[in-house]
C-alpha cells in the first residue's frame, strides 16, 4: 500500500526534482538571511522555500509513511506551494522597479545609464535593465566577453557565469559588427524568486541577499579572473565546512 501511495504523490513532487540544497534546518538557516539589502525579501522567501519544499519532498518520498501520513504529507506540500506562491507574489511587486548601480570595466565598449531597474513583472525570470549605447566599432567575437557581474557589498562576485542579454535598439544583437554610437539595451538575470533551481541553496541566497550592484566586465580580463577565482574559492570552503557538519566535526 505504501508504494502504491507513493506512486500517487510523483507527479506533484517531480517539479522539485533537482536539489535546493535543503534538508533538516535548512529553513531555520535561511531565516537569518539578511531582508534589509536591494532584493528586500526575495533572497529569504526563496531559500525558505526552497528548502521547505526539499524537506516536505524527502519526507514523501521516504517510504515510512503511511497512507494516512502520505495524505496529509501531500495536504501540506500543497498548501506550502499555495503560501510560497502568495509571498513571492508581494516580494515581487515590491521589487518590481527597484535600482541596481551599474559600472562599466574600463575597456568595455559600451557607455550605460547608471543605474539598473528590476523587471519583476508577471510570474517568469527577474532582469535588471538598463539602456546605453556602444562607444567604438567592435565585432561580435569581441562582444560575447562582455558578462554582467552581480557584486556584493563586499566587493565579491555572486555569480560570474552572467553572459546577460544584449539588444539593439532594432532587435536582438547580430553577428556582425556593432557600429559606435548604437543604442542598446541590456538584461542581466537576477537569480531569486524560483524555488526549484539547484543553486537557489542558503549559501547563495546569502550572497544575493548582500547584492550592491551590477558589473560590466570583459570575461578576458584579470580582474574578472580573480573575481572568479575568489567565487570559486568561497563556494568550495562552503562545501567543506557542510560536509564537517554532516561528519559531525
Amino acid at each position: 500500500m505504501k508504494m502504491a501511495a507513493m506512486a500517487a504523490v510523483v507527479a506533484i513532487a517531480s517539479f522539485g526534482l533537482t536539489s535546493c540544497g535543503g534538508g533538516s534546518g535548512a529553513e531555520g538557516e535561511a531565516a537569518d538571511i539578511p531582508t534589509d539589502g536591494l532584493l528586500g525579501e526575495m533572497p529569504m522567501l526563496t531559500a525558505k522555500y526552497c528548502n521547505k519544499i526539499v524537506d516536505l519532498r524527502e519526507k514523501m518520498f521516504s517510504g515510512q509513511l503511511t497512507e494516512d501520513e502520505l495524505k496529509k504529507a501531500r495536504a501540506e506540500f500543497d498548501e506550502t506551494e499555495k503560501e510560497r506562491d502568495a509571498k513571492l507574489l508581494l516580494a515581487r511587486e515590491a521589487l518590481n522597479g527597484k535600482e541596481i548601480p551599474v559600472e562599466v570595466q574600463e575597456g568595455v565598449a559600451v557607455k550605460l545609464e547608471p543605474v539598473m531597474k528590476i523587471d519583476a513583472s508577471g510570474k517568469g525570470s527577474i532582469y535588471a535593465v538598463v539602456k546605453g549605447s556602444f562607444t567604438k566599432t567592435i565585432d561580435y567575437s569581441q562582444f560575447r566577453n562582455y558578462y554582467m557581474i552581480p557584486i556584493d557589498t563586499d566587493g565579491k562576485a555572486i555569480d560570474t557565469d552572467r553572459g546577460g542579454m544584449w539588444y539593439k535598439e532594432d532587435g536582438e544583437m547580430s553577428l556582425d559588427q556593432t557600429k559606435e554610437g548604437t543604442k542598446l539595451t541590456a538584461k542581466a538575470y537576477v537569480s531569486v524568486g524560483s524555488t526549484s533551481a539547484r543553486s537557489h541553496n542558503t549559501n547563495e541566497m546569502k550572497r544575493w541577499a548582500k547584492l550592491a550592484k551590477f558589473v560590466i566586465m570583459d570575461c578576458t580580463t584579470d580582474a574578472y579572473k580573480k573575481l572568479k577565482e575568489q567565487l570559486e574559492a568561497d563556494k568550495k570552503a562552503e562545501e567543506l565546512e557542510a560536509a564537517k557538519a554532516v561528519a559531525g566535526e
